[in-house]
């Protein structure tokens, strides 16, 4: 199993731990890397997605919500919902790793630990996702005048 990927099955497991328990994030993720022996590059990569995850936690489930339709935030469950804001959180925090890499794990993902369509499901999401973050990129990048000096 690659780095990231174990990286991303901690982060998944450090946010599903946080959503259900009242612990403090810093406790959960060192609890959680201690379960298994982590290299240090993994544990850095995974520490940072999980504290963007968590800093960012009603920007990454705005997001959700706004590219999950026709589907009640509520009602989507709890591995997809954190799938799901941990491969936000990673392309927010890491703009490094290209999105189709962190779609293709959440997927992976979606499909070893969630539903028979959690797959499917997630890969929409975070097509909905993608799309609406480069919109917004775009609309707000400055473009450059080409009329010249006036």
């Amino acid at each position: 199993m690659s780095r990231r990927r174990q990286a991303r099955e901690l982060v998944l497991g450090c946010l599903y731990a946080h959503h259900t328990t009242a612990s403090d994030p810093q406790d959960i993720f060192a609890d959680q890397s201690r379960r298994v022996t982590y290299d240090p590059q993994t544990l850095a990569y995974a520490d940072r997605v999980f504290r963007a995850a968590i800093a960012r936690a009603d920007e990454i489930d705005r997001l959700v919500r706004d590219s999950a339709a026709h589907w009640d935030f509520a009602r989507i469950g709890s591995i997809e919902k954190n799938i799901l804001r941990a491969a936000i959180a990673e392309l927010q925090a890491c703009p490094e790793t290209p999105m189709p890499v962190i779609i293709d794990e959440a997927v992976s993902l979606a499909q070893e630990y969630g539903g028979a369509d959690s797959g499917a499901f997630v890969n929409g999401v975070l097509d909905a996702v993608y799309k609406r973050i480069s919109q917004e990129e775009e609309s707000s990048s400055v473009k450059p005048d080409k009329t010249g000096p006036t």
